[in-house]
Parts: structure tokens; C-alpha cells; sequence
């Protein structure tokens, strides 16, 4: 066990005594197209699944015999192990039906043909590559740190949250680069419980604003932002409890607040980063751009990172 996983751990026995209430988490709606096909193949530790097609972006790893659920391919992904085929680099990947990837030379799919498809399995139709970032939004950089922002004790102990409610551009969603509003086109909801602890997804940094949301800002209730360096802040929305003070120095591991729904929302956690905002002198962010989160790195589900969060897909702690 890692010291990052034992420090989660104490910080969720701290907070052990806070009242919990149930709300419910909506998984990724499974493509209606699928088929079920088994990993073979894979090494010791099994065969990686990706957040991306490409190698480098594990979330986790299945063992031999897994049962996956295929929904489509593409094959214009990343080369693996310099597998080759037909003389040419071999780049198939499955997406799976939670939004994530398997490299297709080590499933029992059908051989792909001189096209580069399984015969009988629906091409995506999609481009594998990471879009660019919205006009006038910026990446968060993948050499900076980022986490996800919940611990183990997540959803009674699941240690995981689907991506629910808004998603990029929805609801109050919106901005890039606006010089009066609080950007938040790259945020993100986390179906979580009542109570839950959350983490700053930007790990150690300086507590900028820590309180109610005021006049013009109501809509995030009690939230916490975070100065991470840089001109790099991150910002965590509807909290029950705050649990750190403005000015206050955190780690990655400080549980900054517990899941509420204050604000007017049922419990979730709405987080979202930011570059070069700036806050009005009763703690409202404005100006500045949003981020959008990369190389988001977790400890559970075998450790690992998200180089991009779609919508609807599972996150682990």
C-alpha cells in the first residue's frame, strides 16, 4: 500500500463520524451495438484497458478470459508491442462499452481484414484523438498534478463515482474565457453521496477562498478554491462541510470539505480548474479560463490515470 493510499485512508476515519445519505449514481448507458469477446494473450499483469487508443493511458488491467463488451473499433489508434499485420503497423483498438480501450490484437474478435476492422464489428465513427480544447479554454498541463478529487470511502465505500449531471457545456457548464463570469465549460459533476470527503483535484497549493459563494456566485453554495501554482486554481462546488480555512496550506491528501448539495442541487461534486482567474474580495471567482482536466491520476481500480474524462464514465479514487 502507497503512503498516498494510507494517507486517503486516515483522512476518510477522521472524517468517519459525518452523517451519509444516499443518492443515487447513474452508470454509462451501454451502447445499444455490442458483443461480448474474451482477452487472450496478455502478459503477467493482464491486458491494459486505456483511457485512449494508445499506449500509456492504463486505467486498469483483466486477466486472461475476461469477458469484455466490444462495442465498435477503430482503426486508426496507437501501435502496440510493434505488432504488424498485413505489412503494415497494426493500430485496431475495441472501445468498450464504459467509454474505454483494448488494444484488439490481444482479444478474440474476429481477424481484421485489409481495412483494419473485425468483420462484424461497427466501426466507432468517431475520431480516436482527443479533440482540441473549446475556444478560448486551455488543457490542464500533464506534467502538473491532478487527481481525482474523492477517497476510498466514496458511495459507501465503493471508492468510485460516475460522471453524471452536467458535462462539458451543459447547464452551468459554460464559459472559456469570459472577463466577468466564473469559466466553468470544462467542469464536471460527480454523482457522490451526502458526506462524502473530497480531495482538491490539484493537490497541494494554498486555500484561496473557503466559505459560502457570494452575490452572484450562489448557484455553487459553500465551495472551496484552491491556488495551485502557477496561475493554476481548482475550485469544488455544494459542499456540506468545508474542513480547511483560507490561507491554509494542503497536500494531496487534505479533505478539504464532504459532499453536499448547498447551492440548491441534490448531493453531487462539482469540481472544475482553472488558469489566471481572480477573486472579488468576498471570495467570487471570475475571468481567467477553464481547464479541462488531463492525466487525472487515481489509486483505485489498480492505479493509474485518466488522460480525459468522458461523459458518463466511471472514476475511481
Amino acid at each position: 500500500m502507497s503512503i498516498i493510499t494510507l494517507a486517503r485512508t486516515r483522512g476518510v476515519v477522521a472524517l468517519a463520524v459525518l452523517a451519509a445519505a444516499g443518492v443515487g449514481v447513474n452508470p454509462a448507458q451501454a451502447a445499444t451495438h455490442r458483443a461480448t469477446y474474451r482477452v487472450t494473450g496478455a502478459d503477467s499483469r493482464g491486458l491494459a484497458v486505456q483511457s485512449e487508443p494508445r499506449a500509456g493511458h492504463v486505467i486498469r488491467y483483466v486477466a486472461n478470459g475476461t469477458a469484455l463488451n466490444v462495442v465498435c473499433q477503430i482503426n486508426d489508434g496507437g501501435q502496440v508491442d510493434g505488432k504488424a499485420h498485413r505489412g503494415r503497423p497494426f493500430t485496431t483498438w475495441d472501445r468498450l462499452s464504459d467509454g474505454t480501450w483494448v488494444y484488439d490484437w490481444y482479444m478474440t474478435t474476429p481477424t481484421v481484414g485489409a481495412d483494419g476492422y473485425s468483420p462484424g464489428i461497427k466501426r466507432c465513427g468517431t475520431k480516436s484523438a482527443l479533440p482540441s480544447p473549446a475556444s478560448g479554454c486551455v488543457d490542464w498541463p500533464a506534467s502538473k498534478f491532478l487527481q481525482t478529487p474523492l477517497t476510498r470511502a466514496a458511495n459507501s465505500g465503493a471508492g468510485y463515482a460516475w460522471q453524471n449531471g452536467s458535462y462539458y457545456d451543459e447547464g452551468f457548464h459554460k464559459g472559456c474565457g469570459s472577463a466577468t463570469t466564473m469559466n466553468q465549460h470544462y467542469a464536471l459533476d460527480l454523482g457522490m453521496k451526502l458526506g462524502d470527503p473530497v480531495l482538491a483535484p490539484g493537490g497541494a497549493g494554498t486555500v484561496k477562498y473557503a466559505g459560502w459563494a457570494p452575490k452572484g456566485w450562489q448557484t455553487c453554495g459553500q465551495y472551496v478554491v484552491v491556488d495551485h501554482g502557477g496561475g493554476w486554481w481548482s475550485v469544488v462546488c455544494h459542499l456540506e462541510r468545508i474542513a480547511v480555512r483560507t490561507g491554509q496550506k494542503v497536500t494531496e491528501n487534505t479533505i478539504v470539505g464532504t459532499v453536499g448539495g448547498t447551492g440548491g442541487f441534490a448531493p453531487h461534486l462539482h469540481f472544475s480548474l482553472m488558469r489566471n482567474a481572480k477573486i472579488t474580495s468576498d471570495g467570487g471567482v471570475y475571468g481567467g479560463q477553464s481547464a479541462r482536466p488531463r492525466h487525472v491520476r487515481h489509486l483505485g481500480c489498480i492505479a493509474g490515470h485518466y488522460d480525459h474524462i468522458a461523459k458518463g464514465q466511471k472514476i475511481c479514487y
